[in-house]
């Protein structure tokens, strides 16, 4: 059963589709979004690898002459996979939602089909949001929301990035305020979720640490366990919110832009 709505709803019901969504789709996309999580790791490993001490105070007296080279591989094998499996998420959840059938291996395969334009899309996207804080705080507060809607128009709209970011924005404005009340409200609640997961984790650490007997190692044992739990249980949420605010601003473009064509149509 299909769980797109077919009118505009309010920010409680946009919240509600939200939900509907991810206890729909958490049975499906969490190993995607554990997969992300291990792949999101990739930097950290590369870096130790290559010869980078991140855990020696001492070493920024003497840095590594390639350390920036370094430092911008590793965010290209975070910042490609994530993307990747976070638009695997996003395709399978929004199929999900609409009541059609996409396999996982599918969603991947068109993912990936969409990953260029994504990585342009997010490259702009960070430049767009940085001219406008460079310039004022103000447009770069409003950028960084109206563009935020860019990978729902690259993944189900096809859209180059230049498209997806001026269609986002034409999306957001005129319900920009509406938008930033129902993310802020989901900020709210995954900060709940992150600081319930800390303290869990943190009540554990201590014991596990008693038990190995190696405090770092535990603790950075525990630190990675608990980011793969907030990320196959945050992520997947955050993504059917973007998902369900892309549906209603749509059904309210779709409806303005219906009454500005019976206004037209009206004789004077």
């Amino acid at each position: 059963m299909a769980i797109q709505p077919t009118q505009p709803q309010g920010i409680g019901g946009v919240l509600d589709t939200a939900f509907q969504l991810y206890k729909s789709s958490l049975a499906v996309v969490w190993p995607i979004a554990l997969l992300v999580t291990v792949l999101s790791l990739a930097p950290l490993f590369y870096l130790v690898f290559t010869g980078i001490p991140l855990f020696d105070p001492t070493a920024a007296a003497a840095p590594d002459p390639s350390l920036f080279t370094k430092i911008i591989v590793a965010v290209l094998i975070s910042v490609i996979p994530s993307t990747w499996g976070m638009s695997a998420v996003f395709l399978k959840q929004e199929a999900i939602g609409s009541g059609s059938d996409l396999a996982t291996g599918s969603a991947f395969q068109v993912a990936l089909q969409r990953l260029p334009a994504m990585i342009v899309a997010v490259i702009l996207y960070m430049v767009a949001i940085m001219i406008g804080y460079v310039l004022l705080i103000v447009p770069g507060l409003i950028l960084t929301l109206s563009l935020m809607m860019y990978m729902s128009l690259v993944l189900f709209e096809r859209k180059g990035p230049v498209d997806a970011l001026v269609g986002s924005h034409k999306l957001v404005w005129g319900n920009w305020w509406r938008t930033a009340a129902i993310l802020t409200l989901t900020g709210i609640l995954m900060m709940v979720i992150y600081l319930a997961l800390a303290f869990v984790f943190g009540l554990l650490s201590p014991f596990i640490a008693m038990a190995f007997g190696n405090a770092l190692l535990v603790g950075m044992g525990v630190q990675l366990l608990s980011q793969a739990a907030t990320n196959v249980l945050v992520m997947p949420f955050t993504c059917a919110v973007f998902i369900s605010i892309y549906w209603d601003l749509k059904l309210r473009k779709q409806g303005g832009d219906l009454a500005a064509r019976v206004n037209a149509l009206s004789p004077a």
